[in-house]
């Protein structure tokens, strides 16, 4: 009975890790495994300003719909930008 009960803890723990860090572990999926699981690669980088602020990139404090008003001529936040603000948004509780 303990022997099964370690089986399963350790089973739980291995996928609860595994989703935890999904992002990560997918970056070393090789390639012919995604393109056989296509829902592995569905993200698709944001381009513009007006795609940025549709996905909630847009706060009182970080106002990208002001570079939409204003007609800022960058195209938008690159991939790395993107994910700075989220991530800031996200430990600052930005809404």
């Amino acid at each position: 009975m303990l022997f099964w009960l370690s089986v399963f803890a350790l089973l739980a723990l291995l996928v609860m890790l595994t989703f935890r860090y999904r992002a990560k572990l997918i970056s070393h999926v090789p390639n012919p495994v995604k393109s056989f699981f296509p829902r592995l690669t569905h993200y698709q980088p944001l381009s513009t300003f007006e795609a940025q602020a549709g996905a909630g990139l847009t706060s009182e404090s970080f106002d990208i719909e002001a570079n939409i008003r204003d007609g800022d001529a960058r195209a938008g936040l690159d991939e790395r930008g993107t994910q700075e603000v989220l991530d800031i948004m996200r430990r600052e509780r930005v809404k």
